[in-house]
């Protein structure tokens, strides 16, 4: 990705581009130029040059959503046993550190209910365009002039269509657990945004690790509400991320459910 500078619309832009395999570049920029709405990262031009292809969108340049809601966040030490962190069979790691959870203060909550109620809309625009996102990610999200932008469709597919062969591996963390199993439906995004939610709320992820094997854990468990690793969460926060974190699909919350508990985008 690369600043470019659009003459026609006279503004600095971001290029992506590419120097193979321009089709799924073309499937994305299809997906985004799809998507009309001011909480999704909004698409420009097709661009071809010499042995390469690639497109414009607006510049979101801000803080991703994490460093927006909590502050600058040291890099984890992954290695590092955590307590009450669920594992396969309901087997926890050992109680070595302190928790790694812990809630942001009261401005960072209050980022963080504004950041779900328009990450929402944004959701809800891509579905009604006819596209999963299947990459919801707190780096995935950008806060530009004081609210959240989604960004990057690369792994987005048409509702309704197969999932890539590889296509959940990226983020398996922030993935839902059907994912893999049956075709991805619109409630799959809705439990990436309860990861999200989970992770900026309390500091950690309500699964760790990566590929096939966090899939089996989210199989095999729920994840536990917020409210029993600390329990000063407020009840809306604590009811939205057990909400979109069901692993039934059927009974998973969407969009509808987050306006209901947090309110209406202001």
């Amino acid at each position: 990705m690369v600043r470019a500078y659009d003459r026609q619309r006279d503004r600095w832009v971001a290029l992506k581009r590419v120097r193979t395999g321009p089709e799924a570049l073309a499937r994305e920029f299809g997906a985004l130029s799809a998507v009309d709405h001011p909480r999704v990262v909004g698409a420009g031009v097709w661009v071809e040059g010499d042995g390469w292809w690639g497109y414009s969108m607006d510049l979101a340049e801000g803080p991703d959503a994490r460093t927006w809601v909590r502050g600058p966040t040291p890099v984890r030490d992954e290695t590092t046993p955590r307590r009450n962190l669920p594992m396969a069979f309901g087997q926890p790691l050992r109680d070595v550190g302190d928790s790694a959870y812990g809630m942001p203060d009261e401005r960072g909550l209050g980022r963080l209910r504004q950041l779900l109620r328009e990450l929402a809309e944004g959701l809800e625009a891509c579905h009604a365009a006819g596209w999963l996102h299947l990459d919801v990610t707190p780096e995935n999200v950008h806060v530009v002039e004081g609210h959240a932008v989604l960004l990057d469709l690369g792994l987005a597919v048409e509702r309704g269509g197969a999932l890539g062969r590889d296509a959940y591996l990226g983020s398996a963390a922030y993935a839902a657990p059907e994912l893999g199993a049956r075709p991805p439906t619109t409630a799959c995004d809705w439990y990436s945004l309860g990861v999200v939610a989970f992770e900026l709320l309390l500091g950690d992820r309500p699964f760790e690790g990566g590929g096939p094997e966090v899939l089996v854990r989210k199989q095999s468990l729920a994840a536990t509400p917020p409210r029993e690793l600390v329990p000063e969460v407020p009840r809306d926060l604590d009811s939205v991320c057990a909400g979109l974190l069901e692993r039934s699909p059927g009974r998973r919350w969407d969009g509808r459910r987050v306006y209901e508990e947090l309110g209406p985008v202001r």
